[in-house]
């Protein structure tokens, strides 16, 4: 499945100047023109991790661009199942996914602000979800009418 620009800024809470902030600072964000669906889920939930480090962190993206673009990079191309399991290490000067057993195990030498991927990817499992509930049943385009039995109008046949 594919994402448009608007799809990825609902699901993100982000406005059109952040998008375009991002998409103008990430190269990997550059390479994606136009209104077409072309972003993947990996690049969603890497959007995402931008999201959760400028709204928690402070991070500004201008700054740490050359590694958000190694976080695209990291993520194109997988699934969300198999992100789930991963927590995204940003390092001064280093961008890495690992997975988050292996995380836990290793003691850090330098300063790192780790980001777990399983609850945002929760969070936008359950956006998709209530969105999809909503329109499951849609809007009747014509009212409903009565309908003759199989009987009655088997007997007039022009």
């Amino acid at each position: 499945m594919r994402y448009t620009q608007s799809q990825i800024r609902e699901l993100l809470s982000i406005s059109v100047d952040a998008f375009r902030t991002w998409r103008d600072a990430i190269p990997a964000l550059a390479l994606h023109k136009g209104h077409a669906p072309s972003f993947t889920p990996g690049d969603v939930v890497a959007m995402a991790i931008v999201a959760e480090l400028v709204r928690n962190f402070g991070v500004r993206v201008g700054t740490v661009s050359g590694r958000f673009d190694q976080l695209f990079k990291e993520c194109r191309g997988r699934s969300w199942l198999s992100l789930e399991s991963c927590v995204a290490l940003i390092e001064a000067d280093n961008f890495r996914l690992v997975d988050a057993n292996a995380a836990h195990r290793r003691s850090p030498d330098t300063s790192i602000i780790s980001v777990p991927c399983a609850p945002i990817i929760g969070r936008l499992r359950s956006a998709l979800t209530a969105s999809e509930i909503d329109q499951a049943q849609g809007y009747l385009q014509f009212p409903p009418t009565s309908v003759a039995k199989q009987r009655e109008r088997r007997g007039k046949r022009a």
